[in-house]
């Protein structure tokens, strides 16, 4: 009989295990908005650290750099929404309403069917799809508020990760695991930078190149731009479709215009921008990047496919660090 307890013992403890991780994964489920927010307050406090940190160098007290930080970035935020703002709800509300016009009028030109299907009757999700994700997320403010105070607070406390693995884990081993979340805040943090960095870059080239080509709507199209390239690989190609149904619409030699505007920011972007920024950052090489997206887009839309990056890389780091 007592040769068979360890069995048991074991056998008790592996059901124990199991039950602990299913309830673990349904809270975490259940919270999931919370831990949404706090994943991307960590992200905001990984690049704002950077300059926080500056600042504390040169003598000033950390709550006062950090508070310094975020107010300096929202100030110069509401400087630029409110002098986009007005043209930019005028020109959108008339991107929308014309839209369908638009496509009606290039399908009439470009029948491109495969079998029963058309490709042009899934090309006003884009924009559509686009603007609710960016809708929905503005529109929830106790999420945004909530996630930008989550941020402060991890900024002003740097030791607060630590304190609270201390209270879990064994010290040797939240030490460890401190010592893996600031690489992963490095990482986090320059991948943030960069590509906010790059969003601006592309936003602007193709709101400036549509307004010299003369594409209406150049200023929603360009914020279309700058906002995808969020997504890597795949999203300067879905908004070079929107400008140039746009282009087309006006003239089918603007179409075409449209589309080597793109390929030329895209050819800038890959050669130039590109590595000198987001290669150095990520590492990630582009086959995992494309399948981390098609897998981020799969389970949770556009918010999947934005998130993609991150999540790899702190998946990656934890990888990587544990087999040291």
């Amino acid at each position: 009989m007592e040769k068979h307890l360890p069995k048991i013992e074991i056998s008790i403890k592996t059901i124990l295990i199991s039950i602990g991780i299913v309830v673990a994964a349904k809270f975490a489920w259940d919270m999931r908005d919370l831990l949404f927010s706090l994943f991307i307050a960590y992200i905001i406090m990984s690049a704002v650290k950077q300059p926080v940190v500056w600042l504390e160098k040169k003598g000033i007290n950390r709550g006062i750099a950090a508070l310094l930080v975020f107010f300096l970035f929202f100030f110069f935020l509401g400087l630029v929404v409110s002098s986009i703002a007005p043209p930019l709800v005028a020109e959108t509300a008339l991107f929308i309403n014309h839209f369908p016009k638009i496509i009606d009028s290039v399908r009439g030109i470009i029948p491109i069917n495969l079998g029963n299907y058309s490709i042009m009757q899934y090309v006003p999700t884009v924009t559509s799809n686009f603007f609710a994700v960016v809708g929905s997320v503005f529109s929830n403010t106790s999420f945004f508020i909530s996630t930008i105070f989550f941020s402060i607070y991890l900024t002003l406390d740097p030791q607060l990760l630590y304190k609270a693995l201390s209270y879990i884990l064994p010290k040797q081993f939240a030490e460890r695991v401190y010592k893996i979340g600031e690489k992963i805040e490095k990482r986090l943090g320059g991948w943030l930078i960069g590509q906010v960095f790059l969003m601006l870059i592309i936003g602007s080239a193709s709101y400036i190149g549509l307004l010299l080509l003369g594409v209406r709507y150049a200023l929603p199209l360009g914020i279309i731009a700058g906002f995808l390239e969020a997504i890597p690989t795949i999203g300067p190609t879905i908004a070079a479709i929107p400008a140039f149904f746009v282009g087309f619409s006006q003239a089918p030699v603007l179409g075409l215009l449209t589309i080597l505007l793109a390929v030329i920011i895209q050819q800038f972007e890959n050669h130039i921008i590109v590595p000198m920024v987001m290669k150095r950052v990520t590492g990630l090489h582009p086959v995992l990047t494309l399948i981390v997206l098609v897998v981020g887009g799969r389970y949770a839309g556009v918010m999947g496919m934005l998130f993609a990056i991150p999540i790899t890389l702190v998946i990656e780091t934890i990888i990587v660090q544990t087999r040291e």
